[in-house]
């Protein structure tokens, strides 16, 4: 047995009743109304038939709803779902949404991605931040220091050289440098006067002999060498240049919106040394564009992190688990081949068969590459990613038209094909 209800609310519930159907035939009415005097227009004057017929469509679409009359949910309800409808018909014109996409950049340790990332905000007139620029300075001047202690510890491990006594007490003063020194003048100046010896130099330019070495340059070592005298000054901020130059690892994953061609790009820019690896799946979800990263130049190359392990096949191993996830199996991949002008140079020195023993052409850059190429774009790297959709760029990560023309054209590709 459900509560008893009491013969006041019997009442209340029984005029309220009434009162609705009432007001539906009140509704009626004022429809069968509209539509009889519609009939008799038509009939009395041809030139009105048109206005009439508009009429009658309008009389019978609004009469249904009394938006003044609120005694009953079921009419508001309507009345608010019409207007819905008229309001989401109402969308602003001549203000195009801008469109976003998703881009991660992938590679592995020293490809350049986040070099590449830089450019790109350069020529997109996007500017560093304060803090960006002073992250950037710190990090010039640690590549400086560690680059010095690089070549000391080539010269004395590796080389076993017998430096002359000047020198070899600047080296030992400065392998005595703590931590809290760093920033100190003096500092800069034994670095100042370990470069300027030419044994030292001679050691830098000989920097290809120790590929496989645990020892590894940044490859603006040199460059940031011959300004000392600026980078220790306290007042100094690295110009755009010096910041596309300066090496700072990437350890965890970076996102930044950059807008390019009026459309946003959210670009992730994804750490590449093995241990760092295992943070990529987790932005893999909803990928519009995989830019994988390869640096031609480290073809000769031992791991940072494995003395043992060629730069180029571990690429090559990354670059075949992403063509082979289930993540990007309608994912448009761009594969980047940066680096092309160190690559050039480099091939003057090195022989490609000494890495690749598999590589019988010559040591020309067009027959270098195109081996190079073949190899990424091979089946068993591939694997079931139709490796007619890679698109394939050759870039210097440095070079400011080099990168604007390529990411403008990939762009173009990509939005035109969304088209």
């Amino acid at each position: 047995m459900g509560p008893k209800i009491s013969k006041k609310k019997k009442k209340q519930k029984s005029y309220r009743a009434k009162k609705l159907k009432k007001t539906i035939k009140r509704k009626r009415r004022s429809t069968l109304t509209s539509k009889k005097s519609s009939h008799q227009n038509k009939k009395n004057s041809k030139s009105n038939e048109k206005k009439n017929k508009k009429k009658k469509k309008r009389t019978n679409s609004f009469t249904s709803f009394d938006f003044k009359n609120k005694e009953t949910n079921d009419l508001t309800l309507e009345s608010d779902r019409f207007l819905q409808s008229l309001l989401s018909q109402e969308q602003p014109r001549n203000t195009p949404k801008k469109h976003q996409i998703k881009v991660l950049f992938l590679g592995c340790a020293e490809s350049g991605k986040s070099t590449l990332i830089k450019n790109i905000k350069c020529f997109t007139s996007t500017q560093f931040s304060n803090e960006e620029t002073i992250e950037f300075r710190d990090a010039i001047r640690e590549n400086v220091l560690s680059n010095t202690g690089t070549l000391l510890s080539l010269a004395q491990f590796e080389l076993k050289i017998n430096f002359e006594n000047d020198l070899l007490e600047l080296i030992e003063e400065f392998n005595q440098i703590t931590q809290s020194q760093k920033s100190t003048n003096r500092i800069w100046a034994l670095v100042q006067k370990i470069w300027e010896y030419q044994e030292i130099q001679l050691i830098y330019y000989q920097k290809h002999k120790f590929s496989k070495s645990k020892y590894h340059l940044t490859e603006s070592a040199e460059v940031f060498f011959n300004k000392v005298r600026t980078i220790k000054q306290p007042e100094f901020l690295p110009n755009t240049e010096e910041i596309l130059k300066c090496y700072l690892p990437t350890a965890h994953i970076v996102m930044e919106e950059i807008v390019f061609n009026e459309h946003i790009w959210k670009s992730y820019d994804l750490p590449g040394m093995r241990e760092d690896r295992k943070q990529w799946p987790s932005v893999y979800n909803a990928v519009n564009l995989v830019c994988f990263v390869v640096a031609l130049s480290e073809f000769d190359m031992s791991l940072r992190e494995s003395t043992g392990e060629n730069r180029l096949r571990d690429s090559l191993n990354e670059f075949s688990n992403i063509c082979s996830s289930p993540w990007f199996t309608n994912t448009q991949i761009i594969l980047i081949f940066n680096k092309t002008d160190i690559f050039k140079k480099k091939l003057q020195k090195v022989e490609l068969h000494s890495s690749f023993p598999e590589y019988n052409g010559d040591n020309s850059y067009h027959d270098a590459f195109e081996f190079i190429k073949s190899k990424f774009l091979d089946e068993s790297i591939v694997g079931s990613y139709d490796r007619k959709r890679i698109q394939i760029y050759l870039v210097n990560a440095l070079d400011l038209n080099s990168v604007s023309t390529t990411f403008n054209h990939i762009s173009d590709n990509f939005f035109n094909s969304e088209n």
